[in-house]
């Protein structure tokens, strides 16, 4: 779908919504106003956001026959949330107080004014969570402590940079770059997802995206894999040509670090596939030759794939985004993982069943039809140290 498409369908969502709402209002006041009760109550409002609501839910078929994926959904239910809720807050207090100063009876009742204010948060909370959240890059440092028996003693730096997924190669994407190439890594890995956006649009960006990757560099190598938005394998190829980056399929590369010897495999998105097990085998079940083994995916379920207590010392995924939304003492609500539990694809480093397995929340958001949204979820580029233990 056409990003102009895209926008009059949600323009036209958000109206009928709006419209829902004010004729579900007006009509249960006029009903109270019969009863002798003109103030709108918050029970009325309730009402009001139930009645919207469910007039949601039935317009979802038709949002679908127009091309709308459940992406498209959730956006239109996010405009409905930081647009209609806070918009109707406010015009309902201003027609409050205008009739309160003309001496006119009031429009609502004090339970009522409380919950347009508390409506009119969610405004600025969209604003935050479309416009600043979105681009405010952290640095995390990590340590992996791996096995003493591995040979050497120097500690390996890993910059991840996952999940770039962006459709226009902007200052955000070269200040995420240079923040990587600043720590002066011994290798980066990219678990997937570097461009979002039609076969036109990926044209006219291979240009910008060549020399974004071309900036990157590190002595160990740098490694990217397949990503869900990376099905157009032909122009990716092209985008990656004249860079460092190397692309992995279902292979393993090898490389001396400092006095370490690192693996490093690659799968294809679909890890369950024969190549890729067969790729995960080769990593986990390869003579024992004192290297360090890091498996390199997109999707953090992966992990199925590798057997409990694995020769494999660290994997490497991305994919979640850290879930983009996140919500306090619950976590995000949705991380599009299935294998994995939700701590674990909310980011960070994990151990589960003796398997160590990294998740980062990614550089970029969800495009196409998602609403650009992070909430208590910021993008974030990592340091991992790989040191032996004490």
């Amino acid at each position: 779908m056409s990003p102009g498409r895209l926008h009059v369908i949600l323009l036209a969502s958000v109206v009928f919504d709006a419209g829902v709402f004010s004729l579900t209002v007006w009509a249960l006041r006029r009903r109270g106003a019969a009863e002798g009760r003109r103030a709108i109550s918050t029970a009325r409002l309730s009402a009001a956001a139930m009645v919207t609501s469910a007039a949601f839910c039935l317009k979802l078929p038709v949002l679908y026959l127009a091309g709308f994926n459940a992406f498209g959904a959730i956006h239109a239910l996010y405009l409905d949330i930081v647009v209609i809720l806070p918009a109707a807050g406010l015009l309902l207090l201003l027609l409050a107080w205008s009739r309160r100063w003309a001496g006119r009876p009031r429009l609502l009742t004090p339970g009522s004014r409380f919950t347009c204010f508390a409506a009119m948060a969610a405004a600025p909370v969209g604003v935050y969570a479309s416009l600043i959240e979105p681009y405010d890059l952290r640095e995390e440092t990590l340590r992996v402590v791996i096995p003493a028996e591995r040979s050497g003693a120097d500690p390996v730096t890993i910059a991840v940079l996952s999940d770039i997924q962006t459709d226009r190669v902007g200052e955000y994407e070269r200040f995420a770059v240079d923040r990587v190439m600043s720590w002066r890594p011994d290798m980066i890995l990219m678990p997937g997802d570097l461009f979002q956006g039609s076969s036109e649009s990926f044209i006219q960006q291979i240009p910008a995206l060549r020399d974004l990757l071309s900036r990157l560099s590190a002595p160990g190598g740098v490694y990217f894999v397949l990503g869900d938005v990376d099905s157009q394998l032909d122009l990716l190829r092209r985008a990656l040509e004249g860079t460092p980056v190397r692309l992995l399929i279902n292979d393993v590369a090898r490389t001396k670090v400092r006095d370490r010897h690192v693996s490093v495999g690659g799968v294809e998105l679909r890890y369950g596939s024969s190549p890729a097990a067969a790729t995960i085998r080769q990593l986990n079940d390869g003579a024992d030759e004192g290297d360090v083994r890091i498996l390199l995916a997109h999707r953090p379920d992966v992990i199925e794939a590798v057997g409990p207590n694995a020769r494999i010392d660290l994997i490497v995924a991305g994919h979640s985004h850290g879930g983009q939304v996140c919500i306090p003492f619950l976590g995000p609500p949705l991380t599009l993982c299935r294998v994995v539990p939700r701590r674990v694809a909310a980011g960070g480093l994990h151990v589960m069943s003796g398997r160590c397995i990294y998740v980062s929340r990614g550089v970029g958001h969800e495009r196409g039809q998602a609403p650009p949204i992070r909430f208590l979820c910021p993008p974030e580029i990592t340091l991992l140290t790989l040191e032996s233990r004490e």
